[in-house]
């Protein structure tokens, strides 16, 4: 009876030996793209602010030199990126210039990790495009993970400072309204 016990702890230990329990990274080439696409990141840094740093659809282009103007979805439920403020919480105007502000500074103070990220994405993209193996693919978006990892560390900081910007009801309707994801870019 007592080696029936014994090879059960045993087994146990086995089993929980051979398991890995660190971080996994995804497989989904997809994901590995968005951690280094400059705009997935500045996205995420700005929280997804309606219509762009300043909340005006069609507004100045969104970080990335994208033009956000939102999908047709976005104004409907107001959700997504583009989706509005609604009047009664609209960003001021000296709100507005606050963020672009805060944002500007964002760009100029990243842009070398955002040339590099942006660069590694379409070098990927490419040779995805002709038919290169993914392990390649991964090796070049792989280039610009340290780039991806300090404009995420900007990007916390940024997204704290707009949140000092704004109302307790602008950043409650934010929460309430975050996009399920960022642009996809071209």
């Amino acid at each position: 009876m007592q080696w029936k016990h014994l090879s059960i702890v045993a087994a146990t230990a086995a089993l929980v030996t051979a398991c890995d329990l660190g971080p996994t990274a995804s497989d989904n080439l997809q994901d590995q793209f968005d951690l280094v696409d400059p705009v997935v990141a500045t996205f995420n840094a700005t929280q997804g602010l309606p219509g762009g740093p300043v909340g005006e659809r069609g507004g100045p282009p969104f970080m990335g030199g994208m033009p956000f103007v939102g999908a047709p979805s976005s104004a409907a439920d107001g959700r997504g990126p583009g989706a509005a403020f609604p009047d009664s919480i609209k960003l001021s105007d000296a709100q507005k210039a606050q963020i672009q502000a805060l944002v500007t500074a964002f760009q100029t103070a990243n842009k070398a990790d955002l040339d590099a990220m942006k660069a590694a994405r379409d070098e990927a993209q490419a040779a995805r495009k002709a038919g290169k193996p993914r392990d390649e693919v991964k090796a070049i978006l792989e280039k610009a993970k340290a780039n991806a990892e300090r404009v995420r560390a900007a990007g916390a900081s940024l997204r704290t400072a707009i949140g000092n910007v704004l109302t307790a009801a602008q950043r409650a309707w934010l929460e309430a309204h975050k996009p399920s994801r960022p642009p996809r870019t071209p």
